[in-house]
């Protein structure tokens, strides 16, 4: 029952994810109604923006950010209130040092966690001496860290993991990549409009890995330059299978002396397997086909008289350029596959 209902909550990422929000924004309001807190809008207010993002792996970074970064804030104006009154005139000075240099580290994956320092320093610095303003920064500050802690105790509760969207879509890039492959093999080509809809389903899905892909290196930042590499190697082959497609079929001599090549049948259901393997997601323990015999099928092909053919010697090297990309993905595949392993034997150790 349970398996069905986690299954059913990864298929609808999107229905779970606007459950999770309502039922902690639900919690927020039960808890501020049972422990009545000064300034209690701020718990609800960081719990939504905090869970804005899907994801657990960035609710949980942002969660910890939002966390530090309110503390930092916090820490820093309240030493204003203890500046002795003959250096009051000085405050405005150290906010805005502080401002300085907070913004100088807020770049890259620090921008978060030193912009709220720097919101939360103003809050509470810019309020004066009265110790009632200075109540009402700092109420502010604990319903920030109270939403924030709400906000990721809940992203356990149903955590959508990006990795499951990313290997989704990956499975279903290398199914396509195997039929347009097989295709551009086959007696009969497809037509022009099926291989179209074909190789716009795979740059789409390019895409979608491309922008879930921060978000997957935040869940896995072990294996985070793998998934990179992946997103690289995939578009190389995109690009080489079509160059293939067009370069196979692009003159009737060309494809001709393609076709006299007796091992060229077997050489490309070697690499419609592997794609095959890649896509059901099936054992690493891939054979790839030897290089060399492209090189002797290079060195087979006559020549027409008075003509110089290329077209079937950039075919053979551009297969030989999608063996290298295949060689690449089942090496990057592999790494992460042993650094998720070594991951769970270090956890089940401690």
């Amino acid at each position: 029952m349970y398996l069905r209902f986690k299954n059913l909550l990864l298929t609808h990422a999107q229905f779970a994810h606007s459950l999770r929000v309502t039922m902690a924004i639900a919690f927020s309001l039960v808890f501020y109604h049972f422990i009545p807190v000064p300034h209690s809008m701020w718990g609800p207010v960081t719990v939504a923006v905090v869970l804005m993002q899907p994801y657990a792996g960035v609710i949980k970074q942002k969660g910890f950010q939002r966390v530090g970064g309110t503390l930092l804030g916090a820490v820093l104006g309240l030493v204003t209130v203890f500046f002795p009154q003959n250096l009051v005139a000085f405050i405005p000075v150290w906010i805005l040092t502080w401002c300085f240099l907070l913004s100088l580290k807020s770049h890259g994956k620090n921008t978060y966690i030193f912009f709220l320092a720097v919101m939360t320093l103003i809050i509470v610095a810019y309020q004066g001496n009265s110790a009632q303003e200075v109540s009402v920064a700092l109420w502010r500050v604990t319903n920030i860290i109270i939403g924030s802690l709400i906000a990721m105790s809940f992203s356990m509760l149903f955590p959508i993991r990006a990795k499951y969207s990313w290997d989704k879509l990956f499975n279903q890039n290398m199914h396509d990549l195997r039929q347009l492959y097989q295709a551009h093999a086959s007696a009969h080509i497809p037509s022009i409009k099926i291989l179209a809809r074909i190789k716009n389903h795979v740059n789409e899905r390019q895409i979608k890995m491309i922008s879930l892909l921060p978000s997957v290196q935040k869940e896995n930042p072990k294996s985070a330059g793998h998934y990179k590499a992946i997103v690289t190697i995939q578009s190389s082959m995109i690009s080489l299978i079509e160059q293939l497609i067009e370069t196979h079929w692009s003159s009737d001599i060309g494809r001709r002396k393609l076709l006299e090549q007796t091992g060229l049948k077997n050489y490309q259901q070697q690499i419609v397997l592997i794609l095959n393997q890649l896509a059901d997601d099936k054992d690493l323990h891939i054979e790839l086909p030897d290089i060399q015999q492209l090189k002797q099928m290079a060195l087979q092909i006559s020549q027409p008289k008075d003509s110089i053919l290329l077209g079937p010697y950039g075919y053979l090297w551009l297969t030989r350029q999608l063996v290298y990309r295949l060689d690449e993905l089942i090496v990057q595949l592999k790494l992460i596959k042993n650094t998720k392993r070594y991951h769970n034997d270090d956890m089940n150790g401690e």
